[in-house]
């Protein structure tokens, strides 16, 4: 299923609160962002964890660009003629509005996903005969 949520689990369980055109086209977004993430995984093992992730980075993305949008995003600081505005910003400096949201994504992915399977790198079975491992090793190596 692609995107991996619609705006009926979204509404409904996710409890979120964007209308249905932003929702599409926000989760469709962070449905790719978390393809990528998992390797195409996702597309076979879509457990409800992937709908909450994918809910949840959406509702991020929108919350972000809607900041950036007003001006509010990364502003750190004004002074004009004795009137001060500084904003509290997430963003590390210098750091790409887009590489923001993608740190953004990863640490609402690894709350959800943690323990699914989807964020780990399995290492295939180098043997040069059938040994009945199932083609992958015991040893995992995280992306994290």
């Amino acid at each position: 299923m692609f995107p991996y949520a619609d705006y009926e689990f979204y509404i409904g369980k996710a409890h979120g609160s964007l209308e249905r055109n932003q929702f599409e086209k926000e989760v469709l977004e962070a449905s790719f962002f978390l393809r990528y993430l998992t390797a195409g995984k996702s597309d076979n093992i879509q457990p409800d964890a992937l709908q909450y992730a994918v809910c949840s980075i959406a509702d991020m993305y929108a919350e972000q660009k809607q900041k950036a949008a007003s001006g509010k995003a990364g502003k750190k600081s004004e002074n004009t003629d004795g009137y001060s505005v500084s904003y509290i910003s997430e963003m590390k400096d210098g750091e790409p509005f887009e590489d923001f949201l993608s740190r953004k994504a990863m640490q609402i992915a690894r709350k959800y996903l943690a323990g699914t399977g989807l964020l780990d790198r399995k290492v295939g079975c180098r043997h040069a005969h059938k040994c009945g491992c199932d083609g992958l090793s015991s040893s995992q190596e995280s992306i994290w």
